[in-house]
This record gives structure tokens, sequence and C-alpha cells, in this order.
């Protein structure tokens, strides 16, 4: 039980936590990893996004690993890999081919030969990509496809 002087103050704290949270479900349903004629942009709400060349993906594989960290980042101990999620846990690698210069921010320019990112369907991102060029998809989370 709190003290009644501090009530006041936990239950602003607390009107706070909900709103805060519902917020960055928002962000990350909200933006969607998008695949179009030019480009594939991954992103991950308001942690940043990546954006790479269509032309240089090459193929989407399954790939289950951890990397620590949010948002747009270098894989330790993967020369040219880049992480690209809201949490540690990714399971698909995009192979690029020819690598992509990309800005991380204060982690640095990486030339990126492998992103990893998170998606909700593997198979629904891989048909993505392999559709004709002229031919635009949402994907939330990298999954369910409605049309742009």
């Amino acid at each position: 039980m709190l003290p009644p002087g501090v009530r006041a103050v936990h239950a602003v704290l607390e009107l706070l936590l909900v709103p805060a949270g519902l917020g960055l479900v928002a962000a990350v349903v909200r933006h969607p990893h998008t695949v179009d004629a030019q480009r594939v942009v991954l992103r991950t709400g308001f942690l940043g996004d990546v954006t790479l060349p269509r032309a240089s993906v090459r193929c989407v594989a399954p790939a289950v690993r951890t990397v620590p960290g949010r948002g747009p980042r270098p894989v330790p101990g993967e020369a040219g890999a880049v992480a690209c999620s809201v949490a540690g846990s990714l399971d698909i690698a995009l192979h690029l081919d020819p690598p992509v210069r990309l800005d991380l921010g204060p982690a640095g320019v990486v030339d990126a030969v492998t992103v990893y990112a998170s998606a909700d369907s593997r198979a629904a991102f891989a048909a993505a990509l392999a559709l004709p060029p002229n031919f635009s998809k949402r994907h939330p989370s990298g999954g369910a496809d409605a049309p742009k």
C-alpha cells in the first residue's frame, strides 16, 4: 500500500505509462515494411528504417538469430551485416548484391551484404519481392500483405 501523499503521483505516472505503451505499439503497427518497384524499406517504428534498392536484394532466407539492441544496427562479429528490428530476435536475412552503403548514424557507415530483419511471414515477404517491379505491397512487420 502506498502512503496517501504518494498515491496521486503514482496515479499520474500510471496514466502516462498507458498512452506511452499504446503509442509504441501504434508506431510499430503503422509503419510496416514496404516493397515497391524501386526499393525495400524495413521499418522499426520510431527507431528508424533501412532503405534498400530492390535490384540489390538477391534473396530472402530464413535466419534464426539474436542481435543485441534495437533499430538499425551493425551485427557484432559479422562484417557487412546489419540488423533491423524492434527487438533482438531476427528471423529473415536479405542477401544483397551489390553491397549497399548504409548510414547507421552513431554506429557509423556499413557496406551491407546481409540485412537481418523480423517478419511475420518469410514466405509472404519473399513472395512480395518476387512480384513484378510495377506492383506494390505493404507488409505489417513483413507479414500480412495488403495493397498499398
